[in-house]
């Protein structure tokens, strides 16, 4: 209700504002009077002038722009638009004659000799009219900015939810995705009667305090997703130590560089998943961060009979994410060949 309140005082002071303005530069013109001489002069003819420079613009704003220009219908909307600047010229001579002009008669005898008494003087009238079209025009322009300003901050605000949505979704799917590859590891291991299943859990627990807690935010530091990089290949090396052969190393100034969460993530899973789902294999990951660019590479062997079949969610919602969160500002390659399978990022962080 306060917002709402806010917005309404907002609104009623830009009015406000417009037509103080709108005064001012009326007593500035009529103390003018065509000399090099700077005066303010404050006419009493501003009692029906401005109301009259109010009606009309008004009546733009909120009847006939709503009724037939927001439509698109031009042709009404232009009749309409003649028909009120006929309003505006009209109307001040109405009251010229049937106020001002008695009025100069009793407080300002010598102009009113100088004045013509007659209602209908059209050139008068044209002027009158001319004179209101500027802040009839300036107010409609105004209010068209205002709207396209409006409508762009509307349309980038529903991206941005799209955009939250979205990548709520993916991370949603991630999170069940990579638990049940890890339950899958720690279930191999109860079934061996491994005594580093508690190990398991134990790093199974601060993962899920880090996607719970951590990874819920639209940067992390990458410091910390190398340390949850190594303790997801932590518990995969428990599970695979008799048949896998493992390097992961990186490099760099990896300090205070800032990336999202759980990118990375997934290329290390796909390698575990299909490079040693059934034999002896080898992951090289190789991370190195240059400047602010992130060079990350995933290697791993695979038999082309079983790899390929079911590729899973994770490598195509890390492309999805890349595509949100960093467009036009990442390279990813993924080769196949000589049973070895490739990833290749590159991120401007």
């Amino acid at each position: 209700m306060q917002n709402l309140k806010q917005i309404r005082y907002q609104a009623v002071m830009r009015h406000l504002l417009f037509w103080l303005a709108y005064i001012l530069y009326q007593c500035v013109n009529n103390g003018w009077e065509d000399k090099d001489v700077f005066a303010f002069k404050l006419d009493p003819q501003l009692v029906t002038s401005v109301p009259i420079a109010m009606l009309v613009t008004y009546l733009n704003l909120y009847v006939l722009m709503p009724l037939f220009y927001y439509p698109q219908k031009y042709l009404q909307y232009t009749i309409g638009m003649l028909g009120l600047i006929l309003i505006a010229g009209l109307l001040p001579r109405f009251f010229a004659y049937a106020i001002w002009v008695p009025w100069d008669k009793i407080h300002d005898p010598a102009m009113y000799r100088m004045e013509k008494t007659d209602f209908w003087i059209p050139v008068r009238i044209f002027k009158n009219a001319a004179g209101n079209t500027p802040i009839l025009l300036a107010a409609m322009l105004l209010k068209l900015m205002r709207n396209a300003f409006k409508q762009e901050k509307h349309l980038r605000e529903v991206e941005q939810e799209k955009f939250t949505a979205e990548m709520g979704l993916l991370k949603a799917q991630i999170n069940p995705h990579f638990f049940f590859n890890t339950l899958n590891s720690l279930y191999a291991l109860t079934l061996k009667g491994s005594e580093q299943a508690s190990k398991v859990v134990l790093r199974l627990s601060d993962l899920m305090h880090y996607m719970l807690y951590e990874a819920s935010e639209n940067k992390v530091l990458l410091q910390d997703e190398i340390k949850h990089l190594e303790s997801y290949i932590g518990i995969e090396q428990m599970r695979f130590a008799d048949r896998l052969e493992l390097s992961f190393q990186y490099s760099g100034d990896i300090a205070g560089k800032m990336i999202a969460p759980l990118l990375l993530l997934p290329f290390v899973e796909n390698a575990f998943k299909h490079g040693l789902a059934e034999h002896i294999g080898y992951i090289t990951i190789n991370l190195k961060v240059t400047g602010n660019r992130l060079f990350f590479k995933v290697e791993n062997s695979y038999e082309p009979n079983t790899t390929g079949t079911k590729t899973g969610l994770g490598l195509k919602n890390v492309k999805r994410r890349l595509e949100l969160t960093y467009p036009g500002n990442y390279t990813l390659l993924i080769n196949k060949y000589n049973e070895i399978f490739e990833a290749d990022l590159k991120l401007d962080l």
